[in-house]
């Protein structure tokens, strides 16, 4: 599913003493099945513009487009309910809107929102639980009583249960340890790969943009700052630094690396070990010679 932000403004409050102008000219496209990541300081305008694109906020000007959803203040008679079984959202701390007595219950609720046959609902709550890592006999437990990680899988799992078109993820590792970030972000990548599913991650983490987006957008007091491939992004270290944001340590080090020993290392994705096996490898070439 397509997204598409054409010259979209937004101000809350607007024609009172409070206007507060949160998005100037917004305009970019993204392509379905593509994986963006959205970063940005606090304030800038990221949570703004994440509420459009289920219909949550309309543009005060212009229009975004959602698959054949054209949002916009003149255009507000369309079943929005369908809108937002299409566009899936993990907020951050997905775990605090679990309430329903069973995890079943709790997974299969936006499904029983939707209509969905019952008979479906049980094959989605299964599917679903199996692609967040979840047992099938903690079911019938209340969530309440599983552990902080088990709770934001099965919240994760209540989103995949609609089968959404758009996975929206905002901040989805907060919290959690680096083992967890890991884990989670893993289990997000391959869902995206293996659906083709357009994901649009929202993160304050740049190794997290770096490693997993196919494109990084940078918003800076509600606008675009920059848009292009996270290699293209992170190569501006001065511009990043104008609006708070910094380089990847990975990035840093490679670029250090560069610099001091004439190393030839780009990055291409690679982990830390492989990494460590390059800087390696270029310095026994470089005493061989």
């Amino acid at each position: 599913m397509d997204i598409q932000f054409r010259h979209v403004n937004y101000t809350y409050q607007p024609h009172t003493p409070y206007a507060y102008q949160a998005l100037h000219d917004i305009n970019f496209t993204v392509s379905t099945g593509e994986l963006i990541a959205i970063v940005g300081h606090t304030g800038s305008g990221k949570s703004t513009l994440l509420q459009h694109i289920n219909g949550l906020l309309l543009p005060t000007e212009g229009a975004v487009m959602v698959g054949d959803y054209l949002l916009s203040k003149d255009n507000k008679r369309q079943d929005l309910k369908k809108l937002r079984g299409k566009v899936g959202i993990v907020f951050q701390y997905p775990e605090h809107q679990l309430f329903e007595e069973t995890v079943e219950r709790d997974i299969s609720f936006g499904p029983h929102n939707f209509h969905v046959p019952n008979q479906e609902i049980t094959s989605r709550v299964l599917t679903s639980i199996e692609k967040v890592g979840i047992s099938e006999s903690l079911l019938e437990k209340s969530p309440f009583e599983l552990s902080g990680g088990q709770m934001r899988r099965v919240a994760i799992a209540g989103v995949l249960a609609m089968e959404p078109e758009v996975l929206i993820l905002d901040e989805p590792t907060a919290g959690l340890d680096p083992k967890g970030q890991k884990e989670i972000m893993e289990m997000f990548y391959h869902l995206h790969l293996s659906k083709r599913m357009t994901t649009i991650l929202v993160t304050h983490q740049m190794d997290q943009a770096l490693k997993y987006a196919d494109r990084i957008i940078v918003l800076a007091n509600g606008k675009v700052y920059m848009d292009g491939t996270p290699e293209d992004v992170f190569s501006n270290a001065e511009q990043l630094k104008g609006v708070n944001l910094e380089v990847p340590e990975i990035l840093t080090l490679i670029n250090t690396f560069n610099q001091k020993f004439y190393g030839t290392i780009r990055y291409q994705r690679q982990s830390a070990k492989e990494l460590a096996k390059q800087i390696a490898e270029q310095i026994r070439e470089k005493r061989q010679k």
